[in-house]
């Protein structure tokens, strides 16, 4: 005699439908236990991450008319002025309109603000504060010197020019020929005309 039962089919489905169900838990489980130790790996021994706020101050939107020619380069005679880099080394500006020279690099790893003295060839056509802000005052063309008190030696020159819709800009370009020397053109250019 045959001991044995006989399984229906529908007994048989649920069957595996059950250990489905129960693959489906333990593969679920697995992944809960994976996220959670992945997370606190991420964490670094129970230290906690630190959030780096970085706060950006902006200085006010000036405009100065469009230039038709590129800027001129001066360079001085000690070498470390080449290390120096300057946003703008010409600017255009209005009576009473203020733009400002941004420096990129300094001549030393030692020397910052703290070091720079700017200065105005001709205060009464353009003025700069000590932060390097340059301000128009009347009309006409003049120079501001940037140096710095650990080098003195070095002066860099900003070319102002401030006018109004009605006085024409001087802008002159220095550019390298192909045989070496400089050739510096100017150019008269209506403020304000594209």
């Amino acid at each position: 005699m045959d001991n044995r039962r006989r399984v229906t089919r529908k007994v048989l489905r649920q069957r595996q439908l059950g250990a489905l169900a129960v693959i489906a838990f333990v593969v679920l489980l697995f992944v809960v236990l994976l996220a959670k130790c992945t997370k606190n790996i991420g964490e670094g021994n129970g230290s906690k991450a630190e959030t780096t706020t970085t706060t950006v101050a902006t200085e006010p939107v000036v405009t100065a008319p469009p230039e038709t020619t590129t800027e001129a380069t001066t360079v001085a005679v000690n070498p470390k002025a080449s290390n120096v880099k300057l946003s703008k080394r010409e600017l255009f500006l209005e009576v009473g309109e203020t733009d400002v020279p941004i420096i990129q690099a300094y001549p030393d790893a030692g020397t910052g603000e703290s070091d720079e003295v700017w200065k105005s060839l001709d205060p009464a056509i353009a003025v700069v504060n000590a932060s390097g802000y340059i301000t128009g005052v009347s009309k006409g063309q003049t120079f501001i010197i940037l140096s710095f008190k650990n080098y003195p030696d070095i002066e860099i020159e900003i070319k102002v020019n401030v006018g109004g819709a009605d006085t024409p800009a001087i802008a002159t370009t220095s550019i390298l020929g192909e045989d070496g020397e400089t050739v510096t053109t100017t150019t008269t250019v209506a403020a304000g005309i594209a």
